[in-house]
């Protein structure tokens, strides 16, 4: 399995994780609504059916064939063959979002379980980025000096899809990764509103 592939479960891991998977049978989480579960459409305007791939690609530049093709297929069961720049990507986005899922408290074990679950068919090497991922302590500032230019937007949108943003600790540590990776209060507004989450900014 690729690292997007691995990205991929953990997308769905997250969720279920998180207790946000409860939304892909007629809740309202932001990942469960993209991937199509979500039901609670006059409160959402987030694309349905796998529609996740189109999101990332209109923050990169709006190419397709990229890793938000890829990152779609993944979500979907499907293949991937990613080239090492894309993989590279891929461990940012998981990380990305495994920092997300900590940012209303620690990953407990019961959760990593389930995290780890939905791996898989993942390699030694993907397994043990995952779970130094999941074990580590939770460092916003050192993550951001670790995204690449360019990815700031993509990363934001991962972030945002791994949370229910239910809480005021996941509303700070999104401000938080807005202000450090330069994403201003109307572009990360406008991230929201693609997905239909809630906007942070007034």
């Amino acid at each position: 399995m690729s690292m997007l592939g691995t990205l991929g479960k953990i997308a769905v891991g997250v969720m279920v994780a998180k207790t946000v998977g409860k939304a892909m049978s007629g809740g309202g989480s932001i990942l469960g609504n993209i991937l199509g579960g979500g039901s609670n459409s006059s409160q959402s305007s987030a694309p349905k059916g796998g529609n996740i791939g189109d999101l990332f690609n209109s923050l990169s530049g709006g190419n397709s064939g990229g890793i938000g093709d890829l990152l779609s297929n993944a979500l979907q069961g499907k293949e991937v063959n990613a080239n090492p720049t894309e993989e590279q990507k891929a461990e940012v986005l998981l990380n990305a979002m495994l920092n997300a899922a900590k940012a209303d408290g620690v990953i407990d074990k019961q959760e990593e379980e389930k995290l780890l679950k939905h791996i898989g068919e993942a390699d030694a090497k993907e397994m043990e980025i995952v779970k130094n991922a999941i074990e580590s302590p939770l460092d916003v500032d050192a993550f951001i000096k670790s995204v690449p230019n360019g990815m700031e937007q993509e990363v934001y949108l991962a972030s945002l899809l791994a949370i229910d943003l239910d809480s005021q600790k996941e509303a700070e540590y999104l401000d938080r990764l807005a202000k450090g990776l330069n994403i201003s209060r109307d572009t990360a507004n406008l991230i929201h509103q693609k997905v239909g989450a809630p906007v942070l900014y007034s």
